[in-house]
């Protein structure tokens, strides 16, 4: 860990992943349904040479537990994902998540048939059948914006009882022996309450942490208080140990990112990158820029600034006569044989081959985003 950030590796995973290794920090690929959205496994393969850790999430997932069980193979040989590892969410950071429908026995999820109330030890069976690489323990982190202290303790006390239940289960069960369960830690923006969650989290025997409640996903994100959670996760991680991996969940513009970076966050999800395509968006984040970006400081005034070149809003009548790709030097399968105006047309004819465009574009982008702070930070005495 340095003042810039923290480099390491996700080793050991379970077999047939067990010699793969994964640096931090790094990006998962936001999934719905099981898959990459709009990519079929075999756009994925156009993605060859970046190495993908899959997110799943639950909410869009949990349908498919009778299935899963029956079949017998776990989760991704049930999509058709064998080759990907993945780790288990217990919501969606690419939808807003309703407030207002934890209870002090269970957890809701919310999926196409509506919510799904699940009790700890129904968690448990489902995580059993999925067989991750890891997952985040049941979890209360219903805390929107401005909820109340008590719905803040709520959270927190729910999520430690849900956690203990998870661990016994955890223990108790032979097929999770190589499986890693992360714990989460709570509290809104209560400095108290979250040092009292990160401190009790971090006692229990936890392979990694979930920093949640800062938000209640999807566009909620946007209203996440940057300076705030910035100050709470530099307090919350001396109480954290340094060996373990953190992860913070949500579509963070890569801006943001790179502040929770330097804090000491190791893992995000491309639900960015989803949230762009889905508005007809293209990152065109300057890749070159990230060293600067680590020495300085980003106020929320700069992030506004930087946020119109961050991303090309392809709809707009500006680029129905462009022809240059979204982005020069970029090599994804996109930009090397489309360009803004074929996309812009594809748009304002709702085509469907937009989305899979920009999310081939964007997903690549983010990736290599990543390899490039994964270069700065190996390489930051020279910063």
């Amino acid at each position: 860990m340095s003042s810039v950030g923290r480099s390491g590796c996700l080793t050991d995973l379970p077999k047939p992943f067990n010699n793969e290794i994964f640096k931090t920090p790094m990006i998962m690929a936001y999934t719905r349904g099981g898959a990459i959205p709009h990519l079929t496994f075999n756009t994925m393969q156009k993605m060859a040479d970046q190495k993908i850790f899959l997110l799943q999430t639950l909410p869009t997932v949990v349908e498919f537990k009778d299935a899963v069980k029956e079949q017998n193979k776990g989760l991704n040989a049930f999509v058709g994902l064998p080759e990907y590892p993945f780790h288990m969410s217990v919501q969606d950071p690419g939808t807003i998540t309703p407030t207002g429908f934890n209870v002090n026995k269970g957890v809701s999820v919310w999926c196409e048939g509506g919510k799904k109330k699940l009790t700890p030890g129904e968690f448990m069976e489902i995580i059993k059948s999925y067989r991750p690489i890891s997952y985040q323990a049941l979890c209360d982190s219903d805390t929107p914006l401005n909820c109340s202290k008590k719905r803040l303790n709520k959270s927190v006390d729910n999520s430690l009882r849900f956690l203990d239940s998870c661990l016994k289960d955890h223990e108790e069960c032979s097929e999770l022996g190589d499986v890693a369960i992360f714990g989460t830690i709570q509290g809104g923006y209560d400095s108290f309450l979250r040092k009292k969650s990160a401190e009790a989290t971090a006692s229990r025997a936890v392979d990694g942490f979930v920093i949640d409640g800062f938000h209640v996903n999807g566009p909620d994100v946007e209203n996440v208080d940057i300076p705030k959670m910035k100050e709470l996760l530099n307090e919350i991680f001396q109480f954290l140990p340094a060996d373990k991996p953190r992860i913070l969940h949500g579509a963070f513009e890569p801006e943001l990112m790179l502040e929770a970076i330097k804090c000491g966050i190791d893992i995000f999800d491309s639900s960015y990158a989803y949230k762009l395509s889905e508005t007809g968006e293209a990152s065109i984040f300057p890749l070159c820029k990230i060293p600067e970006y680590f020495l300085n400081e980003i106020s929320s005034s700069t992030a506004k600034r930087t946020k119109c070149s961050s991303a090309l809003t392809l709809k707009d009548d500006l680029y129905k006569a462009d022809f240059n790709p979204i982005l020069e030097k970029c090599d994804c399968y996109t930009c090397k044989n489309y360009t803004r105006a074929y996309i812009h047309h594809l748009l304002v004819t709702s085509e469907l081959l937009a989305q899979i465009l920009l999310m081939i574009h964007n997903l690549h982008h983010l990736l290599n985003f990543f390899k490039c702070v994964q270069n700065v930070l190996d390489n930051q005495s020279g910063i």
